[in-house]
This record gives structure tokens, sequence and C-alpha cells, in this order.
């Protein structure tokens, strides 16, 4: 047996009291921060169990608090601006409406014009609606306004645009040779030869999305499929010049000799003479050597005739009327028929009585049109041919949508002395989306964003400016018969007087131009009730899209609730005690250390004469 001595005991004991007292100590913490552990040391499974659990809470709390709540705001105001769109529209289709009814006098339609400008200057203004100083139409562009809303800003503002079209696009308008409003100056002569033959006419046209463009520096492109399934990209431009691809095609104006880029040869048709061409590459390039003498005199002819790059012609005008052709153009063959190009302005073709030969595609560069006839619409729409037109436009009206958000685009910077380019389809001719999208739970994104080319179409505006032109053009034929009927009325001129008879006759031309304006008011009034209940519709569907998503966030936002309150849970549940052991343990710490204070205070006291 192991003898034990008093010093043992009382060393023992005091380091049993330190035990105790140390337990004191602990349990004293757990009071105090109410958690199992202080230190990790304490209970490292419990550590590692604790900052996942942290980890995911704080990743939900995250979630739940501010991504959820951001992607529901973004998307109230979206919700809030499509339906003010939609207003707006609902407005316009109700004018389209009225606008179309047979019994309107001249103060209805003022009302209707009125109320047109004034919808006009508001259709987009939805679009510049924000969240937090965050444009929510304008894409990854958040910082930039979709619309031109400083004057000047829009005034000095330049750039070179693309535009796309489909042959889906070309729609019809009703234009007007010897028309007039202007009777003032009615019966200053009686000479009946100044009477305008009037009278309408209907032409196919694509309008851009601009107008009062620049008559420089256009091209119209034209791609098709030929009977190989080749693509085949015509290029006309208001230079002269006439593009295949990379091949390029010009013209002397004076004697028509054509010229070819180099790597390309020109084939003449037989039975043509040189009017007619074909293109050939120089990979597909034959000469008779064997005889003289040689090329130029010994021409190229195709390997493969079959295989060309397109075809053009070399179209000749009298200008001076002496007999003889003295001005040539170039023109392009689509599926046979011949295409030429050439640039005006409204005021031209009006006096000209719009007047556009068959194989003539016009570009009004003042209206932003694109005008032919219909054996050109024909041989667009059977060749399923697709369109880009590219265009300088200097100077906007404040309200005018930005082309940054809608084509292809360079922007002069002129302080800068560059151009910022703006790429939005890429090399297949698809719109590359902008979307945002926000996580608002592990593993799931959601779109917040619309973007204004889904609901802020660009015709709209454009459309307006019809119903405008229209409405005044019904306006001013009635005011121009009132005028000529005033001066009929009061007068005094003789019955069978040579002035009588000239004002009958001016009013007759009168009535006819006051007719075809009526009923091209009516009609077209008509057709655009459907235009505009279609772009509400597009709006509508819009709103839809955005309330299922909404409803999906919705649904993650329960989600997210119940799993914050499940790992709050866990959380405490793993880190947490009950106050009640607490308040045991801490209480049984205490009464043993108070205990082994005692009992090692009798311990101290005895000595070894207690045993003697």
């Amino acid at each position: 047996m192991m003898r034990v001595t008093n010093s043992m005991i009382v060393k023992r004991s005091k380091t049993n009291i330190n035990a105790n007292r140390a337990n004191v100590d602990y349990t004293n913490n757990q009071m105090a921060t109410q958690k199992k552990i202080v230190k990790p040391s304490d209970n490292p499974i419990i550590a590692i169990r604790a900052l996942r659990l942290r980890s995911t809470l704080s990743t939900i709390t995250q979630y739940y608090q501010n991504n959820i709540p951001d992607t529901e705001a973004w998307m109230e105001c979206t919700e809030t601006a499509l339906t003010n769109m939609k207003g707006i529209l609902k407005d316009a289709y109700e004018q389209t409406v009225y606008g179309a009814t047979d019994e309107l006098n001249t103060e209805n339609r003022q009302t209707i014009q009125k109320a047109l400008q004034a919808l006009q200057e508001q259709i987009y203004s939805e679009g510049n609606a924000d969240y937090a100083g965050r444009t929510i139409f304008t894409g990854y562009k958040t910082n930039q306004k979709l619309t031109f809303t400083d004057g000047n800003d829009a005034k000095n503002a330049h750039y070179n645009i693309t535009e796309r079209f489909s042959y889906q696009d070309i729609t019809q308008k009703k234009y007007y040779k010897g028309e007039f409003d202007d009777t003032s100056k009615l019966p200053d002569t009686a000479n009946t030869l100044d009477i305008p033959v009037f009278d309408e006419q209907t032409l196919n046209r694509l309008r851009l999305s601009y107008d009062n463009i620049s008559p420089d520096g256009n091209a119209l492109q034209i791609s098709y499929k030929d009977a190989a399934d080749q693509t085949v990209n015509i290029s006309l431009s208001n230079d002269g010049t006439l593009n295949f691809g990379d091949c390029k095609i010009s013209v002397n104006a004076a004697d028509g000799t054509p010229t070819v880029s180099a790597g390309y040869f020109l084939s003449p048709q037989p039975g043509t003479g040189a009017a007619s061409y074909k293109i050939y590459s120089n990979d597909n390039m034959k000469i008779d050597t064997s005889l003289t003498p040689p090329a130029p005199f010994n021409p190229p002819v195709p390997d493969d005739p079959a295989a060309t790059v397109g075809d053009f012609n070399v179209n000749g005008k009298d200008t001076d009327g002496d007999g003889n052709l003295d001005q040539f153009s170039l023109g392009a063959s689509l599926g046979g028929q011949d295409i030429s190009y050439r640039v005006s302005d409204t005021a031209t073709l009006k006096q000209e009585g719009y007047a556009i030969a068959d194989n003539e595609i016009v570009f009004d560069a003042e209206s932003g049109e694109l005008i032919f006839g219909d054996k050109i619409k024909t041989a667009l729409e059977s060749n399923r041919a697709s369109f880009q037109f590219q265009y300088d436009k200097q100077g906007f009206d404040t309200g005018e949508l930005r082309p940054e958000y809608y084509f292809d685009c360079e922007k002069y910077v002129v302080d800068r002395d560059e151009t910022i380019k703006y790429e939005n389809y890429d090399q297949n001719g698809q719109w590359m989306t902008q979307a945002i999208y926000y996580n608002i739970a592990g593993g799931q994104q959601m779109q917040i964003n619309t973007e204004a080319r889904e609901v802020f179409d660009s015709n709209i505006r454009r459309d307006i400016d019809d119903l405008l032109e229209i409405v005044q053009t019904a306006i001013s034929a009635q005011d121009a018969v009132d005028s000529i009927e005033s001066k009929i009325k009061n007068g005094g001129y003789a019955e069978g007087s040579a002035e009588l008879k000239n004002l009958n006759q001016w009013l007759d031309v009168a009535k006819k131009q006051r007719d075809y304006a009526n009923q091209n008011m009516h009609d077209t009034y008509s057709s655009y009730i459907t235009k505009f209940q279609g772009y509400m519709d597009k709006v509508s569907l819009e709103n839809t899209d955005l309330g299922g998503r909404g409803e999906r966030v919705t649904l993650t936002k329960n989600r997210m609730s119940v799993q914050q309150s499940t790992f709050k849970e866990l959380k405490s549940l793993n880190e947490d005690m009950d106050l009640s052991d607490l308040v045991i343990n801490y209480t049984a710490a205490s009464v043993a250390y108070q205990a082994a204070l005692q009992s090692s205070a009798k311990v101290g006291q005895m000595t070894l004469l207690n045993f003697i």
C-alpha cells in the first residue's frame, strides 16, 4: 500500500479546487454567452458544424433580404412602366378607331391631330423609367436613358446606323401627284392649263426608323439565296458603285464603261450588247492562249459559266434630250429583275409626281423611305430577300429613341474626334441579348430586366408620323375645297366668266383631292387599328412574361423564408444552450466548488499530532 502523506492530500486538494474553479468559470462564460462553446477547441465538432451553418445562413439571408427584394423592386418598376405604356398605346389605338370614322369634320380631325402629337411626345417616355438611378429598359447600359432627353444633345448627336429588314417588312403607301393646298392666288389667271392633274398611286416602301437623313454616305444591301443555295449580297450605293460581296463595280458616267475590282473579270452577255454583264472570279478564269493577239484583246472567259459572282446592267439616260445617252448608272439583277438605286427627297418626288421606274429603288432621305414599284417587290418576295440599309443621321428630336439600343451603329464623338461602336447583332444576324440576371437562390438565377426593343417598337413613333401626315392632308384638302367654294360664293363673278369657269375646274380637282384624302385616312386609320392592337398585345405579352417571372420570384422568396427559419433553428440547436440547463450547470459547478473549498479546509487543519 502506498503511503499518503498530508502534503500529498493538500496538493491534490488544490488541484481539485482549481478544476472546480475552472468549471465554474466555464459555466459562467456559458451563462454570459448562452453558447455551448467559447472557443473551437472546446468542441471541434460543434465548431465545424457552426461554421457550415453560419455560412449557409449568411448566403440564404443575402438572397432573402437583399437579392430578392432588389429583384422584386426592379420588376415592380418595370410592371408600372409597361402598364403606363399600354395606357398610352390604348389612347393611340382609340384615336385610330376615331380617325377611321367617315363622318369627321375639320374640327374633329384637328382634335385627332392634337391628341396624336401629344402621344408622340410621350410615347417612349416610359422607356426612361429607372430603379435606384439605373434605367431599367436599356440592357447593360443602365446609366443612360433610352431616348434623347436633352435638346442640345439630340440636336448634335451624329450616328452611322445599319438597319435590318426582311421582305415581310415591305408595306404599301399611297402617294399623290398634282397635290395642292395653296388657293390664295386664285383666280389670278383664267388659264385652265394651270389646273393640276391630281391623282394617287400606290407604291411599296421600306420605312426607316428615322427621317431627315443625310442623302450622302448611304448604301442598300440586298441578300438572297441563288439557285445553288449560295448567299448573294448586293450592295447599291448612292456614290454610283455596286458591290457583290467584296467585289466592287463602278461605271464611267460619261461613256458607260464598267470597271471591276481586282480579282474579278466581266463577261458581256451575248445579245445584250455592252449593257449587261456577268461577274466571275479570277479563280474561274480561262484564256485561250492559242489565239493571238493576247489579252486584253483576247479576253478571259469563265471556266464554269454557271459559277457567277453576280449580274449587273449599265443603264443609260438622255439627260439633255438630244437623243444620245449621256449619263450611265449601274443596276443589279435579282431573279431576272433589274434593280437600280438613287437618292432623292420628298419635294423632288412630289414635283416628279412620284414617277418611279419599274427597276428603281428610290431613297427619300427626307421622309426616310425606300420606295419602289410592284415588279421589284415581286422579285424581292420571290427571292425571300433580306436587307441592310446603312446611313448617316445627324440631329434628332427630343423623345426619339437612341439608335444604340436597336441597331448596329457608330456614334461620332465630335469633341474627341472618334467613334463609339455599338454591336447588337452577331455575325449570323441574330440579336445579342443584354439580359441582366440576379442570383435569387443557390443555383437559381432570374432575369430581372426587359429590353426596350421587346416592348418599345421603333415603328410606333413613325406610325404616328404617318397618321399625322394623313390627317393633315385631309385637313388641307378640305380647307382647299372650302377656300375655293368661298371664292365662288363671295367673288361676285359673272355667270359664264372665264374666272368662274376656272374656279369651278379648280373646285372639281380640289374635291377629288379631298375625296382621295378622306378615303386614304379612312383606309389607313382602319388598318392601323390592327397595328396598334398588336403593339398593345406585345406589351401585354411582356407584362405576362414579367408576371410569370415575378411569381417564380415569390415562390423562391417563400422557400428562402422557410430555409432561413430552418437554418436559424439548426444553428441555434448546434450553438445555443437552454437557459435552464445553464442555471443548473452553473449551480452544480458552484456547489461543487464550494464543497471542494470546505473539504479542503478541513483536510488542511489536520496534522500528524491528530494521529498520535
